[in-house]
């Protein structure tokens, strides 16, 4: 019975951190010959009238910032596309979709269902950018999905399905995303600060010594999303159950389209920081991201927006999860952490004051926070449309409310000296009496009646003996040789168990000493995990490997 609980926790952690991977390649990379395609050529579109409308809505910071123009289609595995039959019984499934000029592009599945073991990978034509492997982890109810952006205006959509559930499988894509003005790490890599302003500082900056250490964690809880033709920031917050449940804290009248079509990236940050200056910042190498959440509860009192990402969230990414105070007490100085622009991750700081106001933002009236024009604005970065919903965090790294409007921007490398509002986080806390509509339920489960909480790192420190990390245990391995080598960094007694995707044991061990190599060679290509156990805690954490020695 033991090892049947083993095997059901197991899958319950894969399920949990799953999301798109960005390993392995489409099947039909390796295909000599496949049928040929007619692509599918989306119409254009008057875009000096779109950027006319961006010049004015940008202004409005109550309104998402744009990126993208939105194509209303009708493509699915029936009417569009091409089939190819493999060899092994299985088959696959290619739409190639152009929109000319594009900087990116994204789409909007109305139908998204996926058997288990088939796939999804999107590419550009060059083969530069891959998205995938998206899989039945990101079957929902209402069948819908929002897929992360490809860059360039030439795109393929690739479905592969097994023969074991071959017919099995329903995709529609009702929407394209053609982004003309982008968010893709080309533009950041190729000009200055992306489309941000030259007075922001990337999140590597300093802030001052007395948030810095602070800052370097909160940044691993921010959040980038995407939204059809729109963009917000958000941020991972923590509960009294310390349990890395997804909550994901963003501004209300962040709302472009339905939520389980939006994409989010995490860490998202440059290696080499641009701090207001005109030099580039770099790309950062990493892509995580995952898709489709669900609104845990809101309101426009406070312009709030509490998120459950359904799509999981990987253990590798080394995510973090803010605190918050609700005490509504004014703090010594607050920093913000966001995505201005859809640009690269950057953080502002003000010394104060910080005052509350109560304004016709929505309707009703809103509670906020604002930084003041009296007080010349944010001593150090602004914020810009695709800011909002980023956390405002005080002195202690806690979130004391989540951006919903303002002026401030750049003047060049300084800033304008104008305000921003933030919806109030004590109001959120408790406003009426659902629990669709106040932060209570969701971030004190256990009603402890808790005023603050720290972000979920301090608080594992704080409360007893951390889990151990995952940075402690290295595990590298060689797809083609199927050899995988664990490295014991930890000084603990750790044991490992690896299993394949059906949940099936593989082999086990324990690591004492300092290293551990197993040997899978006698086993089919594909992706495995190892079960990572500390004896001493109980804490643990599964890693994902691959196989591949080619078709």
């Amino acid at each position: 019975m033991k090892y049947k609980i083993l095997i059901m926790m197991l899958l319950c952690v894969f399920v949990s951190s799953a999301q798109i991977t960005n390993v392995g390649e489409p099947r039909s990379w390796k295909l000599v010959s496949k049928n040929a395609i007619t692509p599918m050529v989306m119409k254009n579109f008057d875009l000096n009238k779109i950027k006319a409308e961006d010049a004015a809505n940008d202004l409005d910071r109550t309104k998402p910032w744009r990126f993208g123009y939105e194509f209303k289609v009708n493509l699915g595995l029936s009417n569009a596309g091409v089939w190819d039959d493999l060899p092994d019984g299985s088959r696959i499934w290619r739409l190639n979709i152009i929109s000319k000029g594009a900087k990116t592009i994204n789409f909007i599945f109305d139908t998204y269902r996926l058997p288990r073991g088939a796939t999804i990978y999107l590419y550009n034509n060059d083969k530069s950018d891959v998205l995938g492997a998206y899989t039945n982890i990101f079957n929902r109810p209402d069948e819908m999905l929002g897929t992360w952006l490809v860059e360039g205006e030439n795109v393929w959509i690739e479905y592969h399905e097994p023969y074991a559930v071959r017919g099995q499988g329903e995709l529609n894509i009702s929407k394209v995303i053609h982004g003309y003005r982008s968010v893709t790490s080309k533009d950041v890599f190729e000009k200055s600060l992306g489309d941000s302003g030259s007075c922001n500082q990337d999140v590597e900056c300093t802030v001052g010594r007395d948030f810095d250490v602070l800052k370097d964690r909160l940044k691993h809880s921010v959040g980038f999303i995407i939204m059809r033709g729109f963009v917000c920031t958000g941020t991972l917050i923590n509960n009294t159950n310390n349990d890395k449940a997804p909550y994901f804290l963003t501004a209300n009248h962040c709302d472009a389209g339905d939520e389980a079509t939006w994409a989010f990236r995490f860490n998202w940050i440059s290696p080499n920081p641009s701090c207001a200056t005109t030099d580039n910042s770099t790309d950062a190498t990493i892509n995580q991201t995952t898709s489709g959440a669900t609104v845990r509860a809101s309101n426009s009192k406070s312009d709030m927006k509490l998120l459950n990402l359904d799509g999981g969230l990987d253990e590798s990414w080394d995510l973090e999860w803010a605190g918050w105070d609700r005490s509504g007490e004014a703090p010594d100085f607050v920093v913000g952490i966001h995505h201005p622009s859809g640009d690269i991750m950057k953080v502002c700081r003000d010394d104060g004051p910080l005052s509350k106001i109560t304004t016709q933002f929505e309707n009703p009236e809103t509670d906020m926070w604002e930084i003041t024009e009296t007080g010349n604005g944010w001593e150090l970065g602004v914020t810009e449309g695709g800011s909002s919903g980023s956390a405002l965090f005080d002195q202690n790294g806690r979130i004391i409310g989540q951006l919903a409007g303002g002026f401030a921007a750049c003047a060049g490398t300084n800033d304008n000296g104008r305000n921003d509002q933030y919806g109030r986080f004590e109001v959120s806390w408790d406003f009426g009496n659902r629990d669709n509509t106040r932060l209570l339920n969701w971030l004190d489960p256990a009603s402890t009646g808790k005023v603050t909480l720290d972000m979920l790192s301090q608080e594992l420190t704080n409360g007893g003996t951390p889990p151990v990390e995952e940075e402690e245990i290295i595990v590298y391995y060689s797809p083609k040789e199927a050899i995988i080598n664990l490295a014991n960094g930890a000084n603990k007694i750790l044991e490992y168990i690896v299993f394949d995707l059906a949940g099936t044991e593989i082999t086990s061990g324990r690591l004492t000493r300092s290293d551990e190599v197993i040997d899978m060679g006698d086993r089919s290509s594909g992706m495995y995990l190892i079960y990572i156990t500390d004896t001493t805690d109980g804490s643990s954490f599964t890693k994902k490997v691959i196989i591949d020695r080619g078709f």
